[in-house]
């Protein structure tokens, strides 16, 4: 249980630095969509050896496919696009809405009931997004972009929960970190322009390897940490990456993170609440 607990606590940290390599290209004026996607091909390449080694194909897998990578596209661009426009300390606190809308999703979609402790949680994540945006939602909508950006791309990867979690049972965890980064690198193609991808000044980005490293690194930590620990406690303390970002945002772009930080608190014991 504690070595899964702390592999989940090193995955958060490995894309949340992960995060300051994705905001410094974009600041460089390297095309946001091409940097969400350049991360996928080298973490294929890096994964190769667990999806050779772990391979489990299966009918269920494939099929599961064309339900989650829509949502997973989107949410990914609108997660881009969230860092590419606001400071990465206001806007990634608000990936704690995904227990939220998974929540949700199970209430109309599998008729789940949400006892005092969900009720509560939601309470809290609220509570702290009102913080984050200065006390006023009507932020989101006008001022604070980035923040809806976030929304989107938090109910995206928050309807997805179930389908991932049907496909990695359809395969298993290793193979299905191979897997998700060449289906990715696929499907995310269509929103490249091609110009993009054959402009041999963006492969000269330093950052890109770190991007890739990092990002392939947390996914095979997350999995591995899920094969030793349940899935409730996992999920909930890779929200620690909310932390990370903030303390990160402060020390490397200077950005102010008092009511981040503040709102953050409340919002990761929301999550808490909700996954125990």
């Amino acid at each position: 249980m504690e070595t899964g607990i702390i592999l989940a606590i090193l995955a958060s940290l490995s894309w949340a630095t992960n995060d300051i390599f994705n905001k410094k290209s974009i600041l460089k004026g390297y095309d946001e969509n091409f940097i969400l996607w350049i991360r996928f091909p080298i973490s294929t390449l890096i994964t190769l050896p667990l999806g050779i080694y772990y391979w489990k194909v299966s009918f269920n897998l494939l099929l599961s496919t064309f339900l989650w990578l829509p949502l997973e596209i989107a949410g990914s661009i609108f997660f881009i696009k969230a860092i590419k426009v606001s400071p990465i300390s206001e806007v990634m606190p608000f990936l704690s809405f995904i227990p939220v809308f998974s929540l949700v999703g199970g209430i109309f979609m599998l008729r789940e009931e949400v006892d005092i402790y969900g009720a509560l949680g939601i309470l809290l994540i609220i509570s702290g997004s009102f913080i984050i945006t200065g006390g006023s939602f009507t932020n989101i909508f006008t001022i604070k972009k980035g923040i809806l950006y976030m929304l989107i791309s938090a109910f995206c990867f928050g309807i997805n929960v179930p389908v991932g979690k049907f496909a990695i049972i359809s395969s298993n965890p290793y193979f299905f970190t191979w897997y998700y980064c060449l289906v990715m690198s696929v499907g995310l193609l269509p929103f490249l322009r091609g110009r993009e991808i054959l402009n041999a000044k963006n492969y000269e980005n330093v950052y890109i390897l770190p991007i890739g490293l990092l990002f392939s690194l947390g996914g095979i930590l997350y999995n591995i940490a899920l094969s030793l620990s349940p899935s409730p406690y996992i999920s909930a303390v890779e929200r620690t990456a909310i932390i990370f970002s903030i303390v990160y945002g402060k020390i490397f772009f200077g950005e102010k993170v008092k009511k981040s930080f503040a709102g953050s608190i409340l919002m990761i014991l929301g999550v808490l609440l909700i996954v125990f």
